[in-house]
């Protein structure tokens, strides 16, 4: 019956382990959600950006593709009873732990010089406009997007576009609103702009996305940590029930051949008086007289 209750508890400990892991696929999933949703905000304004903003966001994404291989590996280590399998398993998921705090804290870093970095990239933007078909595209996205017009103000254009074609000195794309001016050939004007620059806006989206970021990981980092005890503790208590089934075995095979004699085997160092007795068909010998 004592076999039985530790199969049990072993058993039971195999379960509670592939729990802990569906725990960490879905912390995973969580991880690749935010870091391609923020990898997408930052593609969009990429023309303005540095590629080490985009660092933190593709370790997250790289860290939530590790989390099922590392997974997988519990799984398998809960289901062979591999304590070895089981401390591998920890000691990626420590490593994977430090991965995403230093995504977080490198997210953080990043948004100290955020503000200058968009000021210089964005006017030079807005000088290659004409010469540029890229900055172009990257300037009326922003512009449309984000409904604004310039870098400080709609002002920021006079002298820089040479060719004044909606009347109002600034690119299509700042334009708020439409007038039509010929409703048969559908022609419309520039009657309203975007009077705010896209400076402030477009640092408050980096910079909550950097946010977003960096908190996201600390507290799928914080879920992790608790995980990775539970399975540490799990761990033990599997080798812990290996070790008392194996010894419980030991002891009822050992009880089994010790209790064991064969027919007509003693003990060696237990010795009996000898007592010889005749045999009744022995003839009996005559005395002499």
């Amino acid at each position: 019956m004592a076999t039985t209750h530790l199969d049990v508890g072993l058993r039971c400990i195999k379960y509670l382990l592939c729990a802990v892991n569906s725990l960490f696929v879905i912390t995973g999933v969580m991880i690749i959600s935010v870091g391609t949703t923020i990898y997408a905000i930052y593609e969009d304004f990429s023309h303005f950006l540095d590629p080490s903003y985009f660092s933190p966001a593709t370790v997250l994404i790289v860290v939530g593709a590790m989390i099922f291989v590392i997974a997988f590996l519990g799984c398998c280590g809960a289901i062979k009873e591999s304590t070895c399998m089981i401390l591998v398993f920890a000691v990626s998921l420590s490593l994977v732990l430090v991965m995403e705090f230093a995504a977080a804290i490198s997210a953080y870093a990043l948004q100290g010089g955020i503000k200058s970095l968009l000021a210089e990239h964005i006017n030079a933007t807005m000088y290659d406009y004409e010469q540029n078909s890229e900055a172009k595209v990257a300037v009326d996205f922003m512009q449309s997007r984000l409904r604004c017009c310039g870098f400080d103000s709609y002002l920021d254009w006079k002298n820089v576009l040479s060719d004044e074609t909606n009347g109002q000195g600034v690119p299509d794309s700042c334009c708020a609103w439409n007038t039509v001016v010929n409703e048969f050939n559908n022609i419309t004007e520039c009657a309203g702009i975007y009077e705010e620059g896209c400076i402030g806006r477009l640092s408050i989206i980096v910079h909550r996305s950097a946010l977003y970021l960096g908190t996201g990981a600390i507290a799928i980092a914080l879920i992790q940590m608790t995980g990775i005890m539970f399975a540490c503790m799990l761990g033990k208590a599997v080798r812990r029930q290996k070790i008392e089934r194996e010894r419980r075995r030991w002891e009822l095979r050992e009880s089994i051949v010790n209790g064991y004699e064969p027919i007509g085997k003693t003990d060696p160092l237990t010795t009996y008086p000898v007592v010889y007795m005749q045999s009744p068909d022995y003839p009996l010998k005559k005395e002499s007289i």
